[in-house]
């Protein structure tokens, strides 16, 4: 359910008074009611399968755009197929009522599960990954979800997460009608959505992932907790450049698909999975019968199999209407105790009852109880840094601040910006034309040395109107073609020094802006917003490319 818009007068029928209207169903429950409508189990009786009724106000179906789109992405959305995304099976109105049927899923949202707790990386990177590829299967199909956050996202008896309301979505090719209220959730949002909602595509569902990215990892909003991922929760520091890709501001500047945000995830859990496939390898220890009984007896309680089908079925509850949320996934397991020395053997061989030889099993991917007793193993396990403590909110609005002071270096960074752009633009366009000049002294037609020069040309256009370095291909053979070039590139780097010189004023006055309200803070005792503040100094001044994200300059420079 979108957080809004909420119809506060909606009343969700009981089960009972939606039997009449809906023949072909067995109403048996209500799962959630909100503001935004109602969802119930039920069971259709042509297929005898349990599905989810979620019903509407009744004053959207009084709202002609809202009933037309609605029509059109349901319809969108029942061709959709893919296991992270929930099936839509049928629509219609009745009773004044909207309605959709949809796939049954017996578990919590992420909200329920995980909200406000740091999830251990290697689970973020699973379900993260699994989000990304459910919307890439609908990105593909001409489909945007619009409203992407944990409420909205369930976990399945296995953990598995599936995106859910596609309420707000919309298909790529259907506009925004004159008085058509923008949907979508704060914090979730991408500033498009709310800027130029009639430019808003794919990408505004990537910044809301990246988002969420954030928020798994450090169970805080960015906008609560501006600081990267990493000085939160201490996970990788290459997660910190897969969310600022992800939320850049500027549409361009993010991935170019969700399934290539969802490859440079997996390329994170990588080298997990092969270190776990080489401890798998080696043959382990044979275990003395007495401790080996022990190991048995430890590793006899609950298998994670078990306690995800446990976790499971206890969620019942199907979307996020603001109840208290419940622990599924863990933040980090400790430390393992380092293992016991094996016991040495006699020479005579063993009886066949005094030796036990496991099987190594593998990890489990939800964790709720740590074992007691250490893993026999025949390596040590690294030690696991533990989460560091929770950090003080600010009572100053730190986030107020820097959206303030960003806002206004935007505006201020945009001319800047257009210029070099702009100047950009000119240095390839005398570039390709003294290059035309060059070939046609060489006794070419215009028309075939404009074709000789033209994929260069396109590249350096779609490159953002920046050369390369080194000439390559064909053209480097030219020598007048070649000198041509290599002033160009000197031209492009002069260009360049400008603009970072530009940009490194508008970043100082950045830094003393925020840096003058640091001080006032200092008198006062909030701790935490004096350190918020700080570390958004220390960012900006070691590195130019987080200002240039900042003001949307990166996708222009294309010198990340």
């Amino acid at each position: 359910m979108s957080d809004s818009q909420e119809y506060k007068s909606f009343v969700a029928p009981e089960p009972a008074e939606l039997a009449s209207l809906f023949p072909g169903y067995e109403i048996q429950s209500l799962i959630a009611t909100g503001g935004m409508g109602a969802v119930y189990c039920a069971v259709q009786k042509s297929l005898d399968r349990t599905v989810a009724l979620k019903i509407l106000p009744q004053e959207l179906s009084k709202d002609a755009a809202f009933c037309a789109g609605f029509e059109a992405e349901a319809k969108a959305m029942a061709r959709l197929n893919h296991p992270n995304l929930i099936g839509v099976y049928d629509f219609g109105e009745v009773n004044g009522m909207l309605y959709i049927v949809m796939e049954f899923v017996p578990g919590q949202s992420i909200y329920h599960s995980a909200n406000g707790i740091a999830i251990d990386p290697s689970e973020v990177i699973r379900l993260v990954t699994g989000i990304c590829r459910g919307l890439a299967h609908a990105h593909e199909n001409g489909i945007l979800h619009r409203d992407i956050k944990p409420s909205n996202i369930l976990l399945d008896l296995n953990a598995q997460p599936k995106i859910g309301d596609f309420g707000l979505a919309r298909p790529f090719d259907r506009k925004i009608e004159e008085g058509e209220e923008i949907f979508g959730t704060p914090h979730y949002t991408a500033p498009e959505v709310v800027e130029n909602p009639h430019s808003v595509d794919y990408r505004a569902d990537i910044f809301s992932v990246g988002v969420l990215l954030h928020e798994l990892l450090t169970g805080k909003l960015p906008a609560n907790d501006p600081r990267p991922a990493s000085l939160i929760s201490r996970c990788d520091t290459r997660f910190d450049a897969i969310i600022r890709r992800a939320t850049q501001p500027v549409p361009a500047a993010r991935y170019a698909s969700a399934n290539e945000m969802a490859d440079e995830l997996q390329a994170l859990a990588k080298p997990a999975v092969a270190q776990a496939a080489r401890a798998a390898a080696v043959p382990r220890p044979v275990v003395p019968h007495k401790a080996a009984a022990k190991k048995e007896k430890a590793s006899s309680g609950v298998s994670p199999v078990s306690l995800l089908l446990l976790i499971g079925v206890a969620g019942a509850a199907y979307w996020h209407f603001k109840k208290k949320p419940s622990v599924v996934l863990v933040v980090e397991p400790p430390a393992a105790e380092a293992p016991p020395a094996p016991v040495e053997q006699p020479v005579k061989a063993p009886e066949p009852e005094q030796v036990v030889e496991e099987a190594p099993a593998p990890p489990p991917l939800v964790t709720v109880e740590p074992d007691p007793e250490p893993e026999m193993i025949p390596e040590p396990v690294p030690e696991v840094v533990a989460a560091p403590p929770p950090v003080a909110a600010p009572k100053y609005d730190v986030a107020g601040l820097f959206a303030r002071g960003r806002a206004a270096m935007k505006d201020r960074a945009k001319p800047v910006i257009a210029a070099y752009q702009a100047k950009l633009k000119d240095n390839v366009t005398s570039l390709e034309r003294e290059m035309e000049r060059a070939l046609r002294k060489m006794h070419y037609t215009r028309e075939s040395s404009e074709q000789i020069i033209a994929r260069d040309v396109a590249e350096w256009r779609r490159a953002g109107n920046r050369l390369p370095e080194v000439l390559g291909g064909g053209l480097a053979a030219y020598p007048d073609v070649f000198k041509s070039y290599a002033k160009h590139v000197e031209n492009q780097t002069e260009l360049d020094s400008v603009f970072d010189a530009e940009m490194a004023k508008l970043r100082d006055f950045y830094v003393d802006g925020i840096g003058r309200q640091m001080e006032k803070l200092k008198s006062g005792d909030d701790e935490a917003a004096v350190a918020l503040i700080q570390e958004e100094i220390n960012s900006a001044k070691r590195s130019p490319e987080y200002f240039s994200d900042l003001v949307g300059a990166s996708v222009v420079t294309g010198r990340r």
